[in-house]
């Protein structure tokens, strides 16, 4: 009797999602400059790694003169090699953000969209109106390991503003008229902090990977130590 063994070498996919709504046009260092540097650093590896790359933007997307909130702006599929790099790079620089988006939408467009074993990695700063729980809830399983990268600036976590102000939401132009006092900052941090621990929770009883960086983060050591240190990258 002879036993054949072989070895398979099994196709992975790295699937980018860059949050590309017009939330994330802000901060020092831009929020959104940071998501496509992380994603074209994350891209490289994968190519070099000749492992099938693909990227989606989420936002708003023109179709006959209009601006539509399908929940996808923009995508790139299939990439594989190094020499692939050019059309990532081209693709991620042509990225800009603008209007909202519709994270439940997407996120179900994506799931659907999905083809064999991979990683995926979802930036964004998570702020959804809608909430975030049933997007991330249609990306977990069938075969993908789900990233969340919950990206946000410095004057998020440390806002340095006072005073009498009207605040307007960028994306649906709501409006209100707040007097930031050092109470109200005060509660704000409380806020937030409990904001990013229910996500932190959220993600870790249905085995996403979390990771919250701030822009002013060097990219080395995002890539480097955080994303190394959790598995991601090895």
């Amino acid at each position: 009797m002879f036993m054949k063994l072989f070895l398979e070498e099994e196709d992975l996919s790295l699937h980018l999602v860059l949050d590309a709504s017009e939330s994330g046009d802000c901060g020092t260092p831009n929020k959104f400059q940071y998501m496509q540097k992380a994603a074209m650093a994350l891209g490289y590896v994968g190519l070099v790694n000749y492992n099938r790359v693909g990227a989606t933007a989420l936002g708003v997307q023109e179709r006959a003169g209009e601006w539509t909130t399908s929940g996808i702006a923009s995508s790139i599929r299939d990439l594989r090699g190094r020499r692939r790099t050019q059309d990532l790079a081209r693709w991620i620089c042509s990225l800009e953000p603008r209007g909202g988006s519709s994270f439940g939408e997407a996120c179900k467009r994506l799931a659907m969209s999905r083809r064999g074993r991979g990683v995926m990695i979802v930036m964004s700063d998570f702020f959804y109106k809608e909430g975030y729980e049933q997007g991330l809830r249609m990306l977990v399983g069938r075969g993908y390991d789900v990233v969340a990268l919950q990206v946000l600036s410095p004057q998020e976590v440390e806002p340095d503003i006072r005073g009498d102000l009207r605040l307007r939401d960028v994306e649906d132009a709501d409006a209100a008229e707040v007097t930031i006092s050092a109470p109200l900052l005060k509660r704000y941090k409380q806020t937030l902090a409990a904001y990013c621990d229910e996500l932190r929770t959220f993600c870790a009883r249905r085995d996403i990977t979390l990771l919250t960086v701030r822009t002013d983060l060097a990219m080395d050591t995002l890539l480097l130590d955080y994303l190394r240190t959790r598995g991601v990258l090895k």
